[in-house]
């Protein structure tokens, strides 16, 4: 029975087999790249030698670029579930971003030029959810903007709308126009940049499903040649005290 219902479904529309295909592509070049490392640790030690650090550090690269590949997969079916939930409590913006940022540059060896308030900026969110899309906003801008261009991450609090704001802007290449208005659909990557990184083109898409969790919006501004900014708004109500 299951095998006929097989053999009689419908065909795979072409989005859905590129997308299978793409996914298909990057996960087999996370685990090649596995491959890759544990054969060179094999030879080493069949050759009577140790297994240096750099061989290890290698190995867990590729591990985790394919643990990153899964999570994204499995977080965009949540989000075409209806299943991305937050869990707001009192976070200062300022204080989380300040964070993100230094593990970021500790990690990637990259400077990053921080504006951020003089005061604590508290607002009603999910610290977890907000620090995945401030990373993401950073490894895209280290992606897309390699040195020795800029990045710069601000804060800023818009009263008279009742919003705040975490933007991260990189002094790189910028978007093209007509590329903007699909930047945070579904599996959507830029076709100037597709080549030369890895990724499923979810990541900004689940960014903004975080932001409407939390009743708030992502956006670009961005011109060729000119850098992007990538940012988040959020509402500024603090949460009711228990």
């Amino acid at each position: 029975m299951g095998a006929q219902q097989g053999r009689n479904s419908p065909p795979l529309s072409d989005e859905a087999t590129a997308i299978v295909a793409l996914a298909a592509h990057e996960l087999k070049n996370a685990l090649g790249g596995i491959g890759v490392a544990l054969a060179r640790c094999e030879q080493r030690l069949q050759g009577g030698k140790p297994i240096t650090i750099d061989d290890l550090s290698k190995a867990r690269a590729e591990v985790r670029r394919l643990s990153a590949l899964v999570n994204e997969l499995l977080d965009g079916a949540r989000v075409d579930l209806g299943e991305v939930h937050v869990q707001c409590v009192p976070v200062d913006l300022a204080a989380l971003t300040r964070e993100v940022v230094e593990m970021f540059q500790a990690a990637r060896g990259r400077a990053v030029t921080l504006d951020l308030p003089a005061v604590p900026m508290v607002i009603a969110a999910d610290s977890e959810r907000l620090r995945g899309v401030l990373v993401n906003y950073l490894e895209n801008a280290a992606k897309y903007a390699p040195m020795p261009a800029s990045i710069a991450v601000s804060v800023a609090g818009f009263p008279s709308d009742g919003r705040v704001r975490i933007a991260v802007r990189d002094d790189g290449p910028g978007v093209h126009l007509e590329d903007q208005p699909r930047l945070f659909q579904r599996f959507f990557r830029a076709p100037a940049v597709a080549r030369r990184t890895h990724g499923l083109g979810l990541g900004l898409y689940l960014c903004r499903a975080i932001a409407e969790a939390h009743g708030g919006a992502v956006g670009v501004d961005s011109a060729p040649g000119a850098g992007s900014t990538f940012w988040i708004d959020l509402p500024s109500e603090l949460p009711p005290v228990a």
